[in-house]
């Protein structure tokens, strides 16, 4: 038996998961999660993450590392996504983490994130669907005919980058949402295979997607798992209609989420409703599973 640590470095948070490895088997034994918006201590002018956010980083890495030692893993594996990827001064972060904690941080490619996401949300009813990951700093975006990943693609405008850039934490107007919609649709007409994804189900990872799910089950009284759970286009439509009149804190005294959800909640529901338009999905599967489970499955497999 092996016990493994899966560090996840994203946009909006930072979590950790310790598992139990036996037979090709796992099982969770621990889980920490951190809100840390790296994004936020990014500097606009040279992109580097400041003094603040490196101390804030640090910390969080040095308690995760001590909870590996008290659970005493055999191996740490930590991973970063755009949150690293868009920083200049990464590497020299990276080099002091390694160098005074012995966690050695990799950064992933984009198509490393996508297939890591992929792997990890197979669904058993389709074969031919499209992959979606919704995160704080991307989004990725994956074709998946037969079960196998066969294009992929991430673009930078995760829910707290559309946030941020449109600056919609309180409210938004029609003409906002649909100045929004064409920036995300230019994105996607830029993706030479776009067209193979339209009218196929979507199966979504991430946070906010699940928080989404949830919001929907409770309005509802859906008492249903969250894993496999289904929405449509309507259902994005009739929610983001209702959410994108509220402020924050109607946002979360109605929905009982957190505030550190509540405050992108609005920008994912604006990314998930244009790419359902946009790729006119037949259906959206929501996936409980992410990247992390990705990780240990084909850490599983190579072993």
């Amino acid at each position: 038996m092996k016990t493994l640590g899966i560090i996840d470095i994203g946009s909006n948070s930072i979590k950790l998961i310790i598992v139990e490895i036996n037979n090709n088997l796992h099982n969770e034994i621990f889980h920490k999660k951190f809100q840390t918006r790296l994004s936020d201590f990014v500097g606009r002018e040279n992109k580097e993450l400041s003094s603040e956010g490196m101390k804030n980083f640090f910390g969080i890495i040095f308690t995760f590392k001590k909870f590996c030692d008290d659970f005493n893993c055999d191996e740490i594996i930590a991973v970063a996504t755009e949150s690293l990827r868009q920083i200049k001064n990464s590497t020299e972060i990276i080099n002091h983490i390694s160098n005074s904690l012995d966690v050695r941080i990799r950064i992933l490619s984009p198509s490393e994130e996508c297939y890591f996401g992929y792997v990890s949300s197979i669904p058993k009813d389709s074969n031919n669907y499209v992959h979606l990951d919704i995160g704080g700093g991307s989004v990725e975006i994956g074709l998946v005919k037969d079960k196998i990943l066969i294009k992929s693609v991430s673009i930078p405008m995760g829910a707290l980058i559309i946030t941020n850039k449109f600056h919609i934490k309180d409210g938004i107007s029609n003409d906002e949402i649909s100045q929004i919609k064409e920036y995300i649709f230019d994105k996607l007409k830029n993706i030479l295979w776009i067209n193979e994804c339209k009218n196929l189900p979507t199966v979504v990872i991430g946070g906010s997607i699940k928080t989404i799910g949830r919001i929907h089950q409770k309005e509802y009284n859906v008492m249903s798992s969250i894993h496999n759970y289904e929405l449509n286009y309507n259902d994005i439509e009739v929610l983001l209609k209702k959410i994108s009149s509220m402020s924050l804190k109607e946002i979360i005294s109605t929905t009982g989420i957190s505030k550190s959800r509540g405050d992108i909640l609005l920008g994912a529901l604006i990314i998930l409703n244009s790419l359902i338009l946009y790729l006119q999905s037949s259906k959206i599967i929501i996936s409980k599973f992410t990247i992390r489970e990705g990780i240990i499955n084909d850490y599983i497999k190579n072993t």
